[in-house]
C-alpha cells in the first residue's frame, strides 16, 4: 500500500518503536499497515477507511 486510502496521494513509510507505518502528508495521518499481519475483517477495515475519510474531510475544510 503506497497510496493513501482516503485521499490516495502517495505516502511515507516510518518506523517508531520497532513499529512500520504509513504516513500520508496530505492528510497528514497514519495510516496502520494491514499487508503486514494485521488481519482485519472487511467490515472493521471498511469501518476505519471511513472514520480516515472524515478526519481527512475535516482536516482539508
Amino acid at each position: 500500500m503506497n497510496d493513501c486510502p482516503c485521499c490516495s496521494h502517495s505516502m511515507l513509510r516510518h518506523v517508531r518503536q520497532h513499529q512500520v507505518y504509513w504516513f500520508c502528508r496530505s492528510c497528514w495521518q497514519e495510516m496502520p499497515l494491514y499487508d503486514q499481519g494485521a488481519r482485519l475483517t472487511s467490515t472493521a477495515l471498511g469501518r476505519e477507511l471511513s472514520l480516515l475519510a472524515q478526519k481527512h474531510a475535516l482536516l482539508t475544510a
